[in-house]
């Protein structure tokens, strides 16, 4: 049969990536929640299987791994709740302290600038008002998003148990639904397993390091909600680049309001440049490693397409699938260079393996392998 025409080969090719697109924009609701879950029952699979090893029943094990993520996530939502309680109850403190900085912005611009009070506290209302609106509309969209984001999270520890106790059962999936080469296809499933385990449980790590060198730093600098701080700017750390960006200005404004002199500004800027030069150069190396071997354009690229697909959940979900996309690239033949063009090499390894081919990506029948 006569080869067809790139064209059409190119038609065929970029409506199946657009399907795929679709499916996965459309399947957001379900599919944030499916793979959520697969990398937490990823990270509890040790657990689980500890548990077994002592002769305990697969639902128990799937149940202690499941109450396991539920126990840390609910202690993390009560420490946050009542770190916000205690800004809701500095609020009125914090807006005077707000107030008498901004009088004194208003006579410094007067009197270097020759504006007058009142044209600035005009600018500044108008201004407040279109930031107030733009605030209530966030407020609304995001309070009817709360119901399918409740639903989401409800679905989580239920898909994990499920995983956990049927995790034989998809691994004879499997091996029937390619049986030639299931052993390959079980060796990167367990690759991903171990990489999943390795990543997630090296970002806990990461996080709680973060927390204690941050808090320690705005502790110093004698900052309010400093351990609040500390922690919502090492767990924006997982979003790469952009979370970095919010968490070091979160502080900043915080010792702006709160304290009379700059310097602490200054002084929370310089504990955030110290504690991810730290990161960067000593602790992510160690404690996440190199489990997910992505180079800065291919994390970039999957971060900005995740977020334009999924929004947030998209941004931090992009590093581990990627990474996991490239793992399988890396074992599949006819993905290898896009394995090698997503990773950090910088050298293209042969193929050593035995061939696995997926379906589409196969070569013509007839061939011959050398």
């Amino acid at each position: 049969m006569d080869k067809q025409p790139l064209y059409i080969r190119g038609t065929f090719f970029l409506l199946f990536i657009g399907l795929i697109l679709l499916f996965l924009y459309i399947g957001q609701p379900l599919l944030v929640p499916v793979i959520v879950a697969l990398l937490f029952a990823f990270l509890v699979l040790p657990i689980a299987k500890k548990l077994e090893s002592w002769n305990a029943p697969r639902w128990l094990s799937s149940f202690v791994g499941v109450l396991t993520i539920l126990v840390v996530t609910g202690g993390l939502f009560g420490f946050l709740s009542s770190q916000l309680i205690r800004v809701a109850d500095d609020f009125p403190s914090m807006k005077a302290s707000v107030d008498a900085k901004m009088k004194t912005l208003y006579k410094y611009v007067e009197s270097n600038y020759s504006i007058s009070r009142r044209e600035q506290s005009k600018w500044v209302l108008e201004k407040r008002q279109t930031l107030l609106d733009s605030g209530a509309n966030s407020m609304m969209a995001f309070f009817s998003a709360t119901g399918a984001v409740i639903a989401s999270m409800v679905l989580i520890p239920i898909f994990m148990f499920f995983m956990l106790l049927y995790r034989d059962k998809f691994k004879k999936y499997l091996e029937l639904l390619n049986p030639t080469t299931h052993e390959q296809v079980l060796e990167v499933s367990r690759k991903i397993s171990r990489v999943s385990q390795q990543y997630i449980r090296g970002l806990f790590i990461d996080i709680a390091i973060l927390t204690v060198l941050n808090a320690i730093g705005f502790l110093l600098l004698d900052l309010k909600f400093a351990i609040l701080l500390a922690l919502v700017a090492a767990v924006l750390n997982i979003v790469p680049y952009i979370g970095v960006l919010v968490g070091s200005l979160l502080p900043i404004a915080v010792a702006l309001v709160t304290k009379d002199s700059a310097m602490y500004a200054v002084g929370a800027f310089g504990v955030c440049v110290v504690v991810q030069f730290l990161d960067n150069n000593f602790i992510t190396p160690n404690v996440v490693g190199s489990s997910v071997k992505l180079n800065p354009f291919a994390s970039i690229g999957a971060l900005l397409f995740g977020g334009l697909l999924w929004g947030l959940p998209g941004m931090i979900l992009a590093i581990p699938l990627t990474g996991m996309f490239k793992l399988v690239c890396d074992h599949v033949p006819d993905l290898r260079p896009l394995g090698f063009l997503l990773g950090e090499e910088h050298e293209y390894k042969p193929f050593k393996f035995k061939r696995i081919s997926l379906p589409g990506l196969s070569r013509a029948s007839g061939e011959k392998s050398k």
